[in-house]
């Protein structure tokens, strides 16, 4: 298994072939949502100033696993886009990518991670440690997302 970090060309296809098939709207490196936790407005396109990371977990030369974060405020980093192919799900894929995450978001100083995660992954985010806010709601990408998060420590 090798992880690195990838550009957004590389993580795209994945994301609207295989995570999001059905989405209507473009798929965008970043996502203008907001915390809803500190921000008085859901959406805000100065996150776009902020820089996007995107991870690839390669397998034989395979894409089996990706995600991707950025900040979403000074404090706040959201996790966006975690996909572990089908035949590669409960290896560990997510944890790591995770873990690629968690590094980033305390290197970039955010004091959160954030997520909306669908009912089906919510277990691999609360293994990892978010904690879920809220009921679930539906987006356009998913019928039950819920926001889940992590706070980070020193």
């Amino acid at each position: 298994m090798l992880i690195k970090r990838v550009d957004f060309e590389t993580i795209k296809p994945i994301w609207e072939t295989q995570l999001w098939p059905d989405r209507i709207s473009p798929v965008e490196s970043h996502s203008a949502m907001t915390w809803p936790g500190t921000s008085k407005s859901k959406h805000d396109m100065a996150i776009f100033n902020y820089p996007a990371y995107h991870w690839a977990v390669y397998i034989n030369e395979q894409i089996v696993g990706v995600n991707s974060g950025h900040l979403t405020s000074d404090t706040e980093f959201r996790s966006r886009g975690l996909w572990v192919h089908p035949d590669f799900r409960r290896q560990g894929i997510a944890h790591t990518l995770f873990v690629m995450l968690k590094t980033q978001a305390k290197n970039s100083k955010a004091n959160l991670i954030w997520s909306i995660p669908r009912e089906t992954a919510l277990p691999v985010y609360t293994d990892f440690g978010f904690t879920t806010i809220g009921q679930f709601f539906k987006t356009e990408t998913s019928e039950n997302n819920i926001y889940a998060f992590i706070r980070l420590e020193g």
